[in-house]
């Protein structure tokens, strides 16, 4: 006999360590807590051999416990109106002090608990709270069991409890997070849609802004060429009179003639920097690329110069060595250095001094550097000189003369040509602007 008892007991503890392993699988792989209440209170049940099986989670707000559903042998309904204060529990039961509660007889029911447990038509009942780090959490409730329950019973749903606590507390955390990932996701869509809207805004606009740019460079260019013609008569007919054409003129009709063929030939000037500007930014202008030795032109243009810059007592000169050539657009290079060399006379006061120097520089470029005597730029306002129509005042505070294009025009067309511009201070004081164009290789300068 007592042999049958043992193996019987070791059948039952196999039987309820198989179903605590089963228990536990499925708590790990726990997400939705709602949908496994069912299948947990069901499994635990069976293998105590309950009839009623109910777990409640504490509600701090309410300071109640609450049922949830779905449970075992009970109604979801009658689950979902289970609303058991702590207050009323502890007078019942304080499981802090004494345990999981086992009442295996209706008379041993205190009356305020039989008013809660009585729509769930028990006849007996244990209850083992959840706990997790201390903290109750909530509750598992168990009844009608036939015979009662042992304490093996007990310690079984206990361990059962501890692995509940756990998962639920897990399961919280799990739908917080998705609720949170819902919101955020929520708040992106929102987001992105107001995102797609202000670019929706914004395409718009920076069409209208292009159309009307366009329109801008269109009307620069009709009105720049249709002022060449008038431009280039008014020229010749002045040169015609202070040539003695129609006569001879006395030195006052000569002054002002002379004004006038300045103002022209000024005026011309400001046409053609608008009308290099219109299509170097319609994208018209097109290099004719050679081999230029930069040392040849500097030379050149210092020649061409220095009849201007006697008579105003600046010196120029170019300083210049081994230099290798570039391949460019000699024009264009010229009429950027020719703009540089101008900007530099402009700025600087009689006495002064205007060089040119290039150098091969180590990262592959020819570096050509215009440096003056002038008052320098100062740092803030370096990268502005290179806008459209922004223009420095000069030593005696006049405003110079000019478009305030030539160095929009100058960046251009060394940008054209794969090369950099930029200013900084001057060696003696001043400001230096420094054209960086890629040297000419071996192949391109044997050609």
């Amino acid at each position: 006999m007592a042999g049958l008892l043992d193996v019987f007991r070791r059948r039952w503890r196999y039987r309820a360590l198989e179903g605590l392993h089963e228990i536990s699988q499925a708590f790990a792989a726990m997400t939705d807590i709602q949908e496994t209440y069912g299948r947990l209170t069901r499994r635990i049940a069976e293998l105590i051999g309950a009839e009623r099986c109910v777990i409640s989670l504490y509600e701090p707000r309410t300071r109640e416990m609450v049922g949830q559903a779905p449970g075992y042998g009970v109604p979801d309904e009658i689950i979902r109106t289970f609303r058991y204060t702590v207050d009323t529990l502890r007078t019942a039961w304080n499981f802090r002090t004494q345990g999981p509660m086992v009442k295996n007889h209706p008379a041993e029911f205190p009356p305020v608990q039989w008013d809660y447990l009585r729509p769930f038509a028990v006849y007996n009942v244990t209850v083992v709270p959840l706990v997790l780090e201390g903290r109750i959490i909530g509750m598992v409730s168990m009844g009608n069991k036939p015979g009662g329950f042992s304490q093996n019973d007990v310690r079984l749903l206990t361990v059962f409890a501890a692995q509940a606590a756990v998962a639920i507390q897990n399961a919280r955390l799990y739908t917080h997070l998705e609720e949170s990932a819902q919101q955020l996701e929520a708040k992106v869509r929102s987001r992105t849609a107001e995102l797609e809207a202000t670019y929706r805004e914004l395409a718009v606009s920076h069409a209208r802004l292009r159309e009307l740019d366009q329109l801008k460079s269109d009307f620069l260019s009709n009105v720049s060429h249709e002022l060449r013609t008038p431009l280039a008569a008014i020229k010749g007919f002045v040169d015609n009179l202070l040539d003695g054409v129609t006569g001879p003129l006395a030195d006052r009709q000569r002054h002002y003639l002379q004004r006038v063929l300045d103002n022209a030939e000024r005026l011309t000037r400001m046409v053609s920097d608008l009308l290099d500007l219109t299509r170097i930014e319609a994208g018209k202008i097109e290099l004719s690329a050679e081999t230029v030795a930069i040392g040849e032109m500097l030379e050149d243009l210092v020649e061409t110069l220095r009849p201007l810059t006697r008579d105003r007592g600046i010196a120029l000169a170019a300083e210049l060595g081994p230099c290798p050539p570039v391949r460019a657009d000699a024009d264009k290079i010229l009429q950027v250095l020719t703009n540089l060399v101008s900007n530099g006379l402009k700025f600087t006061p009689r006495g002064g001094r205007v060089s040119l120097a290039a150098r091969e520089s180590p990262d592959g470029t020819v570096r050509i550097a215009v440096s003056d005597t002038g008052p320098g730029i100062p740092p803030e306002e370096r990268d502005r000189v290179f806008d459209k129509f922004y223009q420095l005042s000069r030593v005696d505070g006049e405003r110079p003369p000019g478009s305030g294009l030539g160095l929009t025009i100058a960046r251009h067309l060394v940008e054209l040509h794969g090369g950099r511009i930029w200013v900084e201070d001057g060696p003696d004081g001043g400001s230096t602007f420094v054209v960086a164009l890629p040297a000419a290789s071996s192949a391109e300068t044997a050609r």
